[in-house]
């Protein structure tokens, strides 16, 4: 199917071994007829992950065939470092995986070109970093007919050996909770087809927030989302050093005004306002404040780490697990310069853009 115009930290909770029931036996009995399972289309966007490919669609590809009616779509998007042959080598010949290419467009569009090749009445997007349980599925299915949701999914958990910044990152946005969402990440996000392609599936135009866009107009078509720790993935290509962690939130936040063309706006780009706003008095305190530096500086400091540690202590509150509060604050201040950063692309690509 085609969507026209609609197609384009992730949050985190740390796996525990009570976190996830147990996979059912298997009985080894050949007269046995098979389980009747509702079908799923698996849709796994592709770019430059090489060195996770293995591991992560090797664990989709095997729990799409314990499922049974699972079919997998690998879409690549164009990769330079031989992913797109990786995937051919390794699993273009499996009986459930077919491998795609589609050499431009925005995530969005990948997803929805994947999507458009199947007809099953559920669709899962699952990020190819991924790594999912041998009866995920399974458990898709059963999760979707027990709660009659639009659409479903989990928050992804830690990989094995978290570095601090992937494990205080983690900590702080885990809630312990399932039930309903107002958005679900589209690493780990399945979706009945109906009501997808009815909504035209992904907006092509955002470059990222393709998962709260697609969510927000769910919900306003009369949709539930319903988030379950049965549908827990490890998540393996996490930011893994402050670095990193700076670059991937700044390339996320460029999609900070995708809502704005369905009437909303999200809590981080409220709270990067009010700390922009804070840095620009900061700045002005300790430069203009006819007051001694012993007075100017402390103040300035205060207004620098205001918003990082608000939101830091709500943080404390909300989340089931501990965190140190320092690293905490840490993390907040580089995400919220990073949509600062951000910003500042974005007005100029506005004004490259004027005619």
């Amino acid at each position: 199917m085609h969507f026209p115009g609609w197609c384009q930290v992730s949050r985190a909770v740390e796996m525990t071994d009570d976190l996830l029931p147990p996979a059912p036996r298997r009985v080894n009995d050949p007269n046995r007829v098979r389980e009747r399972h509702t079908r799923i289309d698996v849709v796994v966007p592709v770019y430059n992950k090489m060195a996770f490919l293995r591991e992560a669609v090797g664990s989709i590809d095997d729990a799409a065939a314990a499922h049974g009616d699972t079919h997998v779509w690998l879409v690549d998007n164009g990769s330079t470092d031989e992913s797109y042959e990786l995937l051919n080598d390794e699993f273009g010949r499996r009986a459930r995986a077919r491998v795609l290419r589609l050499m431009s467009g925005t995530i969005a569009a990948v997803r929805n070109f994947g999507a458009s090749h199947g007809t099953a009445p559920i669709i899962s997007f699952i990020d190819c970093d991924c790594v999912v349980p041998a009866d995920y599925f399974t458990r898709l299915e059963a999760v979707m007919a027990e709660t009659a949701a639009e659409g479903t999914g989990c928050a992804v958990i830690l990989p094995p050996n978290p570095t601090w910044v992937e494990a205080v990152w983690n900590r702080m946005h885990d809630d312990g909770a399932d039930g309903e969402r107002t958005w679900i990440n589209s690493a780990n996000f399945a979706v009945r087809r109906e009501i997808f392609e009815r909504i035209g599936g992904f907006n092509e135009a955002c470059e990222t927030d393709e998962d709260t866009e697609i969510c927000y107009r769910i919900r306003r078509a009369g949709g539930r989302l319903v988030s379950d720790r049965r549908l827990a993935v490890a998540h393996l290509d996490n930011a893994k050093t402050l670095g990193a962690f700076f670059r991937k939130e700044r390339w996320r936040a460029t999609g900070m005004f995708s809502t704005l063309a369905i009437g909303s706006i999200d809590k981080a780009t409220i709270m990067m306002t009010a700390h922009t706003l804070a840095l620009l008095a900061a700045v002005a305190v300790a430069i203009l404040a006819p007051v001694g530096v012993w007075i100017r500086f402390p103040v300035a400091t205060v207004l620098v780490l205001v918003v990082p540690v608000t939101t830091v202590l709500y943080r404390r509150r909300s989340s089931v697990a501990r965190f140190g509060v320092v690293p905490g604050i840490v993390l907040y201040e580089i995400f919220y310069l990073a949509r600062v950063c951000a910003l500042a692309i974005i007005i100029n690509r506005a004004r490259r853009a004027r005619p």
